[in-house]
């Protein structure tokens, strides 16, 4: 897809974590962007910048309509991550149902291109010692891991539209570190491991997505990757246990001695998920969250460096660049260095 200056862009979940980072980047490029969400506002970050904000809510047909109309391209961010039980309503209804209506709106007013962020989530889990890729298939249906087949059962909203005519791709992130990450667990682990306080890790593996290697992605999506495919944007595969010694060798603590048992932290997640709320305690650990820390979950982005230019920042500069944010000092995503290519021509 050619890029002439300005496209009119409009970014759905824009206030999140992708959005508070890709916002800037593509208003810097000179494009007209517009905003969708909930809030009546413009995101507070944004205020300065020179866009449109349109408050609506993706599971409403009509407010989708509305933000779509004269749009070239639709960047569609929003989504409920959730590993609780008690948000699988919500969570059916934002992203399957929301993607839905994204994918029809666009479709209806002839967008010449569709971003759609999906994740690794939406890809299930490879068996045995070798990476998945884009071509791997789902197989995690049926064992109530509501975020993970909602994500996939998204994708397969927007490859529908795409068969009916509708210029999309997908991008699949993994586990996003960095500036802005608002994810409470994220900041509890990278407290624990700078005290040393971490004695054991699970025995799963981890795709982690460098928040700046997620945006540059996103950014070259614009122009590059073949509509109707999905890109996983993985920039490390690690074992909890290899992300944990890179931890303690950044911060100079002790590394996690044990590996705990998979059904002893599927026990304690189901516990926990259960009994926390009852006094008003909103524990991050569920069990689909302790479920799926057993498990590998490891996928290749030669597709995208490929591709889209995807390039991956070794996880230890990731922890070192990041770890004043997660600590405590909140460098806004507008403050921090830019890296990667710009949008456009």
């Amino acid at each position: 897809m050619e890029s002439p200056k300005p496209l009119k862009i409009l970014v759905t979940g824009a206030s999140g974590f992708i959005g508070s980072h890709l916002v800037p980047r593509l208003v810097e490029a000179g494009h007209e962007v517009r905003t969708m969400g909930r809030s009546s506002s413009t995101h507070k970050p944004f205020q300065n910048l020179p866009l449109e904000h349109k408050r609506g809510d993706v599971t409403n047909p009509e407010h989708v309509i509305d933000a779509v109309k004269g749009c070239d391209v639709v960047y569609h961010l929003a989504g409920l991550v959730s590993y609780k039980k008690r948000d699988q309503q919500r969570q059916y209804a934002v992203n399957v149902l929301g993607t839905r209506n994204v994918m029809e709106a666009a479709l209806k007013e002839k967008v010449k291109r569709v971003i759609h962020t999906s994740s690794v989530a939406a890809m299930g889990i490879p068996e045995g010692p070798e990476w998945g890729d884009e071509s791997f298939e789902y197989n995690l249906y049926g064992l109530g891991l509501s975020y993970c087949d909602t994500k996939h059962e998204a994708e397969l909203e927007a490859m529908n539209f795409y068969r009916a005519g509708l210029p999309v791709l997908m991008l699949n992130p993994g586990i996003i570190f960095g500036e802005g990450d608002s994810h409470p667990h994220h900041h509890v682990i990278f407290g624990a491991m700078a005290k040393g306080w971490m004695v054991g890790v699970p025995p799963g593996g981890v795709p982690f997505s460098d928040i700046n290697d997620v945006v540059n992605a996103h950014v070259n999506a614009l122009t590059q990757g073949h509509i109707g495919e999905r890109y996983v944007l993985v920039s490390a595969n690690l074992t909890m246990k290899e992300a944990a010694t890179i931890f303690s060798k950044e911060f100079g603590t002790r590394a996690p001695m044990i590996e705990l048992p998979g059904s002893f932290l599927v026990g304690l997640g189901t516990f926990i998920e259960n009994t926390f709320p009852l006094i008003g305690l909103t524990p991050a650990l569920s069990r689909q969250v302790a479920w799926l820390s057993q498990h590998k979950i490891f996928f290749s982005s030669k597709k995208a460096e490929e591709e889209l230019g995807f390039v991956a920042t070794p996880f230890a500069e990731t922890i070192k660049r990041t770890a004043p944010y997660y600590l405590g000092k909140k460098v806004p995503p507008s403050n921090k260095k830019k890296v990667g290519t710009s949008v456009g021509a």
